[in-house]
C-alpha cells in the first residue's frame, strides 16, 4: 500500500494514541483510593507509604500519597478549587487554621477526637495552645530545642555544656575569645529563606517570658512590636550574629543553607563548634558521621534562663480530613494511634506523640532519646512560626529575620513582622 506522508503521519499518531491508551488501561487510575498529600519527599515519602500500607494491610482501604516540596500553596489551590486530598498532613498547623477559619477543613468526629486525645502524652498538653485541637490529629513530632555539638572537641577544649543562660552566653564568649566560632548557622531556604532565625526567636520568648506569652504571641494578641519579642530577637544576635560568634559572619549566615550549616563543624580545625538546629537534622550530617555520648557529634536541649528544667519547642505534622467518608475517617483514627508511626520509626526519623508507643518499636536509638526529651519535659510549646497566622509564619516572620540578620535592626525586624498580618 503506497501513502502518502501526511497518510503516514496519521497512522503514526493514531498508533501512538492507541499504545498509550493501552497503557493507560493496563494500569488505571484507582479512583477509589484515599488521596493523601503532604510535604514530604524521598525517605520521608518512602516511609510515609509504609505507614499507609500497614493502614491499607489493616482495613483494606487503597491509598495513594503525593508529596510536595510547594505543599502550603499547592494544599489550598486544591483546597480552593474543589479539587481536595481526603487527608492532608500539615506542618504548620496555622496554615490548617486559617483553612479550617474559612469553612475548608471538616472538624474532626468526636470518635477521632477522643481516641487522638486519650493517647496523647501528658506533656503535649497546652503544647499547641488554642490552635488546632477541633481539626486535627498528631501525628509525628521534632525536637527543635536542640544544640548540635563535638564532644571531643568539647572535652579536648575544656569546654562544658551549659545548664542555664548565663552559662550559654560565657560559653559562648569562651570560645571565641579562644579565636572559634562558637556558632554554625544557616538560613537560606529558598521561599523558606530565615526560618532557622525564627526558630530561635521562638526558643528565647519561651525561656524568658514563659509559656503564656508565648501562646498570646503566637495567637496575634501580643504584638511583634511588643518589647518583649524586640528583646528576645536582640538576644539571638547578641549571642550568635556577630562576626566572633557566627560561622561567617551575617554575610555567611544569609548565603548558607541549613542542611549544611554544620559541615564547618567537621574540619579541621573546627570552623564552629556549635548548631542550633531540631533533630530532622540527623540525614543531613556528613557521611560517615556517628551520633551520640562519646561519638562525633552529640546533642544538648538549649538550656533555659535558669538552672531548671528547659522549656522544649517541637515541631510536626498534623492530619486533617477534607472529605467525609467512613475511610477518610477510618484513616484518620488509625493516624492517631501509636500502632500508625510503627513502621515508619522502624526504619528512623520518627518519632511519636503518642504515650503507648512502645520504645523497642524506634529503630534509632537516637529517636528514642529524642521522644523521651519530649515526654519528659515539663513545658512543651509547638513551634511559633508553624502555628500563626500563615501570612506571618510563613512570610513576614521569615523575612523579618532575613532583614534582622542583614541590617541588625530590631524595629525594622519588628516592623516586618508585625506587617503580616494587614495581608
Amino acid at each position: 500500500m503506497n501513502l502518502r506522508p501526511a497518510e503516514r503521519l496519521l497512522l503514526l499518531l493514531i498508533g501512538f494514541g492507541l499504545l498509550a491508551a493501552g497503557c493507560s488501561s493496563g494500569e488505571p487510575e484507582d479512583t477509589d483510593a484515599l488521596i493523601v498529600f503532604g510535604n514530604q519527599r524521598g525517605s520521608d515519602a518512602d516511609a510515609l507509604r509504609h505507614v499507609l500500607a500497614r493502614f491499607e494491610d489493616e482495613t483494606g482501604i487503597k491509598t495513594r500519597f503525593t508529596g510536595s516540596a510547594s505543599f502550603p500553596r499547592a494544599v489550598r489551590e486544591r483546597v480552593e478549587e474543589g479539587n481536595p486530598p481526603d487527608v492532608g498532613l500539615f506542618p504548620q498547623p496555622g496554615l490548617l487554621e486559617d483553612l479550617a477559619d474559612e469553612g475548608l477543613v471538616i472538624p474532626l468526629r468526636d470518635d477521632v477526637t477522643e481516641a487522638a486525645s486519650n493517647s496523647l502524652l501528658p506533656s503535649l498538653d497546652g503544647a499547641f495552645g488554642s490552635a488546632g485541637a477541633a481539626n486535627s490529629v498528631l501525628f509525628q513530632v521534632h525536637v527543635k530545642s536542640l544544640v548540635w555539638y563535638s564532644p571531643a572537641e568539647f572535652a579536648a577544649r575544656g569546654y562544658v555544656i551549659p545548664t542555664n543562660w548565663v552559662e550559654l552566653e560565657e560559653l559562648s564568649r569562651r570560645i571565641s575569645a579562644d579565636g572559634l566560632n562558637p556558632w554554625c548557622m544557616g538560613v537560606s531556604a529558598f521561599d523558606a529563606t530565615g526560618w532557622p532565625a525564627t526558630d530561635w526567636v521562638e526558643d528565647i520568648v519561651l525561656r524568658a517570658d514563659g509559656p503564656e506569652v508565648y501562646d498570646a504571641w503566637v495567637a496575634g494578641d501580643i504584638a511583634f512590636t511588643d518589647d518583649r519579642i524586640g528583646s528576645a530577637i536582640a538576644e539571638f544576635g547578641s549571642l550568635a550574629l556577630s562576626a566572633e560568634a557566627a560561622n561567617g559572619g551575617r554575610r555567611g549566615v544569609l548565603n548558607t543553607s541549613p542542611a549544611r550549616a554544620q559541615d564547618p563543624m567537621f574540619t579541621s580545625p573546627p570552623g564552629c563548634l556549635m548548631y542550633k538546629q531540631a533533630s530532622f537534622q540527623l540525614p543531613n550530617l556528613p557521611s560517615g558521621v556517628s551520633v551520640g555520648e562519646g561519638e562525633d557529634v552529640d546533642v544538648f536541649v538549649l538550656p533555659g534562663m535558669d538552672t531548671g528544667p528547659a522549656p522544649v519547642v517541637i515541631g510536626g505534622t498534623v492530619a486533617a480530613a477534607f472529605t467525609d467518608s467512613e475511610e477518610t475517617w477510618a484513616l484518620m483514627r488509625f493516624l492517631s494511634t501509636a500502632a500508625a508511626g510503627e513502621p515508619w520509626a522502624e526504619q528512623g526519623g520518627f518519632i511519636s506523640p503518642r504515650a503507648d508507643f512502645d520504645p523497642d518499636a524506634y529503630g534509632a536509638d537516637f529517636d528514642r532519646r529524642m521522644a523521651s526529651i519530649v515526654a519528659d519535659a515539663d513545658v512543651v510549646r509547638f513551634d511559633g512560626s508553624d502555628l500563626m497566622y500563615s501570612p506571618v509564619g510563613t512570610r513576614s516572620f521569615f523575612d523579618a529575620m532575613v532583614a534582622y540578620i542583614a541590617t541588625d535592626r530590631v524595629d525594622v525586624a519588628q516592623q516586618t513582622a508585625q506587617g503580616g498580618y494587614d495581608r
